[in-house]
């Protein structure tokens, strides 16, 4: 195939184009994928890896953190028991009645997950790769315009290499009683890139929670594997429908972990939105909602943990294409030793989304001197009926509130975890399956070293 070449081409950008030339024969897809494919690989090539002079990635130079690219992670026989599963999420998360499905090392686990379950309560499922081979209308809808961003490096790179993920379908009304848990494992001591491709369809009415949870096995805490992620999920809300949209990111510190989340809602809509991120060297997440139909909202919160010299981006564009719709958005980051935060948030109301009504706030709790916060909030509105604001805090500990507990015998280490615990609780409060926000509350309490009531 055909691909411009750029004269400032990186190593790590090259290997990316020769990743997709070695595997293109054998990427799952019919013909029209295919094309898509190509098409994505010939986006990417023009915009090349993003770095600081990309306005969206000031904060980020992907183009310089990243040095090489391992080839596609082989299929790998990961054997995991229960043991395993709540080493790598923590005991409480694994405790939650769920649905399960598993992609292990990049690749759907049939024998892992609960498809029969999910099948039997009327959600249509299948691997992506299967359903590729022939994708019905909804799916080619959720590839083609739900993540359809042509400035966008990570979803470009993700259509080409997708090799893995699942397709799931909510039938009209379909209400599950308990969340699907989509589980994204990698083996310890593993060397690869993982493309994986997740969609989810709400029809009319419908409404679930979606869990989704990335960690390594035996390695938590440790630098045992130097795995480069590329995920993204769409989602597509039809009228009235409803979904929970939850992720827990504590994957193995040498990890690259590239997400992003895409959502079209629907009149009447509700997309609610949360993500806790702890683990990983560089990880940046992106959110895209888009609002399709009058009189949906949508809330949108998450907690970044991060310590030694992690660095974690959080970029968020709400997009208010038609009247009457409210988007809420709230970020937590507790940042220690030379850790970064960055959070970008932008909301834009077009000419005809009259009666918005869009907030956002990003504040961070810096631990150490050398910790840093990098913000940027934006508002690009066109409409003049709107209520629409946005603020961003940063500081340290308030010594007071810490002099408090410490006057009433409790420890000062014990007193700051519960002081931190109580700056992200706010953000958990959006979470509207209790059951999930306790585990991730838990989870987070196991960062701190202090164990929740």
């Amino acid at each position: 195939m055909d691909i411009p070449v750029r004269d400032f081409r990186t190593k790590a950008e090259q290997d990316l184009l020769d990743l997709y030339e070695r595997a293109a024969d054998a990427l799952p897809g019919n013909a029209s994928i295919a094309a898509m494919r190509q098409s994505a690989i010939r986006s990417y090539a023009g915009l090349g890896l993003p770095h600081r002079r990309v306005e969206a990635w000031k904060y980020t130079d992907l183009r310089g953190r990243i040095e090489d690219v391992p080839p596609l992670l082989a299929e790998a026989d990961i054997q995991v028991g229960e043991t395993e599963l709540e080493a790598a999420f923590g005991k409480a998360v694994m405790a939650l009645p769920a649905y399960r499905i598993v992609l292990a090392g990049g690749e759907f686990r049939g024998d892992l997950s609960d498809v029969g379950a999910l099948r039997e309560d009327g959600v249509e499922l299948s691997s992506l790769a299967q359903m590729l081979e022939s994708p019905p209308a909804w799916l080619t809808a959720s590839l083609d315009d739900v993540a359809a961003r042509d400035d966008d490096v990570v979803i470009a790179l993700n259509t080409a290499l997708m090799t893995a993920g699942v397709a799931l379908r909510l039938p009209e009304g379909l209400t599950l009683q308990k969340p699907i848990h989509l589980i994204h494992l990698d083996a310890p001591g593993a060397l690869g890139s993982i493309y994986t491709r997740n969609a989810l369809v709400a029809e009319e009415g419908a409404s679930a929670s979606l869990l989704e949870s990335f960690g390594t096995l035996g390695a938590q805490g440790t630098d045992a594997q130097d795995v480069q992620r590329n995920a993204v999920t769409t989602v597509s809300l039809g009228p009235k429908s409803a979904i929970h949209h939850v992720k827990l990111q504590r994957e193995a510190l040498e990890t690259i972990h590239l997400n992003v989340w895409a959502a079209a809602i629907g009149a009447e809509a509700r997309y609610n939105a949360f993500q806790l991120s702890m683990g990983a060297a560089l990880s940046r997440n992106q959110v895209y909602v888009r609002f399709d139909g009058e009189g949906a909202a949508t809330d949108i919160s998450g907690a970044t943990l991060a310590r030694g010299s992690q660095h974690c981006d959080t970029t968020l564009v709400v997009e208010h294409n038609v009247p009457a719709c409210e988007s809420r958005e709230l970020f937590k980051l507790v940042l220690n030793d030379n850790a970064r935060g960055v959070f970008q948030g932008k909301i834009v109301v077009a000419p005809d989304a009259q009666k918005t009504d869009g907030k956002q706030m990003s504040q961070a709790l810096l631990l150490s001197e050398t910790a840093e916060f990098d913000s940027k909030p934006e508002l690009e509105i066109y409409a003049d009926d709107v209520v629409c604001g946005h603020g961003a805090t940063s500081g340290q500990i308030d010594e007071d509130l810490l002099f408090y507990l410490r006057a009433r015998g409790l420890p000062e280490t014990e007193a700051r975890a519960l002081l931190i615990q109580a700056f992200v609780g706010e953000a958990f409060e959006a979470l509207d399956d209790e059951t999930i926000g306790e585990a991730l509350s838990s989870v987070s309490a196991d960062w701190l070293g202090t164990p929740v009531e």
